[in-house]
């Protein structure tokens, strides 16, 4: 399998968490639209945004925790994620790690990709992908601009 297939693989596996971390994190009550509008139920509201989500495997946890990374470049000049996200496709991001078994995220962020575009971080970094089809920039998540990281949660169920 290529890396695309087995990170889409890897993705797919984790829906059901994906979509439970967005939604615990955007769909909130609207106490103010239900007493006007709601017929004995609550009312939740969800805004339109899109979100992109990147699920690691484990063993770039332990050197990457504190990192991500966008493709930055391809070789014969197609748009890559930081082309993507600078356009303003996508709102959002997922970035996470699984475990080793692969059953469980180990560590997340969620970012606000509007932030990021507004203020352009540089990347600690840019390098070869393996397999070399691509360029991948490194951004630490200690360099980010003030409000990028909207929710963090790490390793050890600490939410931060």
């Amino acid at each position: 399998m290529s890396g695309y297939e087995t990170d889409i693989v890897l993705e797919h596996r984790f829906a059901k968490v994906i979509k439970a971390i967005l939604g615990n994190y955007f769909i909130g009550q609207d106490p103010i639209h239900d007493k006007k509008r709601g017929t004995d139920f609550e009312i939740f509201s969800v805004e339109p945004f899109t979100v992109g989500v990147r699920l690691r495997r484990y063993t770039y946890l332990a050197w990457a925790g504190n990192e991500f990374t966008l493709r930055w470049s391809r070789p014969g000049g197609a748009p890559t994620e930081i082309h993507k996200i600078r356009a303003g496709y996508v709102d959002y991001i997922l970035y996470g790690f699984v475990d080793a078994e692969q059953k469980k995220i180990e560590q997340y962020f969620l970012g606000d990709l509007r932030i990021f575009r507004e203020n352009e971080p540089r990347p600690i970094g840019v390098y070869p992908n393996n397999p070399p089809d691509s360029e991948l920039a490194a951004y630490s998540l200690d360099n980010m601009p003030s409000g990028f990281i909207l929710k963090m949660w790490k390793r050890k169920g600490e939410d931060a």
